[in-house]
Order: C-alpha cells, then structure tokens, then sequence
C-alpha cells in the first residue's frame, strides 16, 4: 500500500499562539480538514479521541471548550450519541452559542433541582426537617 501525503495550511498566529495546548492545536486543525465538507463540519468525540490520543471525553470536552472560549469554533451537539457539529463561520457561532446557552440553562436548573431535593430528603431522614407531605391535615 502506498501513502499518500496531503498537507493543511496552518496560520502561524495558530502555531504561536501560547494560550493554546498542542492538542487544542490539533483538534482545531483536524477541524479545519473538514470546512470545505459540502454536509458541514460532523466529526465525533470518538474520531479526534482516536487522531490526537487523547484517552478521556471529558478532556475533549475541556479542550473543544477552550477553542470555543478563544472564539475559533463553535460545537453542537444536534442528539445524544450523534456527532457534533462544527462551525468557523461567525453568524453560525452566534447561534449556536445562543443555542448552546439555552440548553446549558435547563441542565443546570435540573441539577440543583435534583441536588435541592437529596439535601431535604437528608434533612427529613436525620430529622431536621419534618416531612409534612406524609401527615394528616386536620
């Protein structure tokens, strides 16, 4: 079998840029390869774990965050277990930013809602608080 060798241009703000990892670097590159793709930028987790050897998700996620905090990308994830997708383009970062947010919203008030009600089901059990739910109104 014999390689073929393809090339990706890299601006060399990229290259020097110090607030920047060497894998935040490469997952943007690898990103890069696909913005011509007619279906847009779809790459899963899985994929650049595999490119960059990078063995947790949730280092990815800390990495894609930052490139998207230094307002290079922007990632959505359109369902659970499908892959995300990527944008350069501006306009398209707005709104996923926007979308983003909402959702971000509903999962943090179901998380403290959740943590809201262990805490009080704890109270009830070590008898700091009284459970009136299950006593008689009279």
């Amino acid at each position: 079998m014999e390689l073929t060798w393809t090339f990706e241009k890299v601006d060399i703000e990229l290259l020097d840029n110090l607030n920047l990892n060497s894998h935040e670097k490469l997952i943007y590159i690898l990103l890069r390869r696909f913005k011509n793709c007619k279906s847009g930028i779809n790459v899963s987790n899985k994929y650049l774990m595999k490119r960059t050897g990078i063995r947790s998700e949730a280092t990815l996620r800390k990495y894609v965050d930052n490139l998207t905090l230094f307002g290079l990308i922007a990632r959505q994830q359109p369902k659970r277990n499908a892959p995300n997708k990527y944008t350069f383009d501006r306009n398209e970062m707005q709104e996923i930013i926007r979308m983003n947010r909402g959702k971000r919203k509903i999962i943090s008030e179901k998380t403290k809602a959740k943590i809201h009600e262990k805490k009080v089901i704890e109270n009830i059990k070590q008898g700091k608080v009284v459970d009136i739910t299950k006593q008689g109104r009279g």
